[in-house]
């Protein structure tokens, strides 16, 4: 449909040009009038539809931000399993932290990758049915195992990866390590 109506138009202005380039100077100033006339309606018919394109962004960066982001809060989860508090558990916002952290640690298509977030899901079931059916050590097993199996630590050491310690790569931002450098 858009593109319809941009031929129609290239095609007007080109009837106008060639009018306007054969016809008498009186002429040339009322086709000029009618094409700016033409132009500012077209203008204003309604914006030029452009498909979506979402670029897909994927690189080392916002694969450690998304570890450091969503694997602290996983960390976190620590004193929950090893005391067996389901309830901890029991909650969209954590089970979104699992699915976030093993869906962007995990976004770079290479085969280890890939075989890490079957590992990771597959875990992430066993822990969730350890919720469901309350067995504290199953809990505790299956949690561990993800912290093992993702390879998340809680200790963060100066020097490893990420931008500067005041961005959104730190890998203390965002969690209670938080702390902006200051001279």
């Amino acid at each position: 449909m858009l593109s319809l109506s941009l031929l129609l138009f290239a095609v007007l202005l080109v009837v106008v040009a060639v009018a306007s380039a054969f016809g008498p100077a009186k002429f040339t100033a009322q086709v000029k009038k009618a094409v700016g006339i033409a132009s500012l309606g077209f203008a204003l018919s309604g914006p030029a539809v452009m498909p979506v394109v979402a670029d897909g962004a994927v690189s080392a960066s916002t694969v450690f931000r998304a570890r450091t982001t969503y694997g602290a809060k996983i960390v976190d989860l620590a004193a929950a399993a090893d005391s067996g508090k389901f309830d901890a558990f029991d909650n969209k916002k954590v089970n979104a932290y699992f699915d976030l952290f093993i869906s962007g640690s995990n976004s770079l298509n290479s085969p280890a990758m890939k075989e890490a977030k079957k590992n990771e899901l597959k875990i992430k079931s066993d822990i969730y049915a350890a919720v469901a059916s309350k067995n504290a050590g199953a809990l505790k097993s299956a949690y561990s195992e993800f912290i093992k199996v993702a390879d998340l630590k809680s200790d963060y050491k100066p020097g490893e990866l990420g931008q500067t310690d005041s961005s959104g790569y730190s890998p203390t931002w965002g969690t209670p390590r938080q702390y902006i450098y200051q001279r």
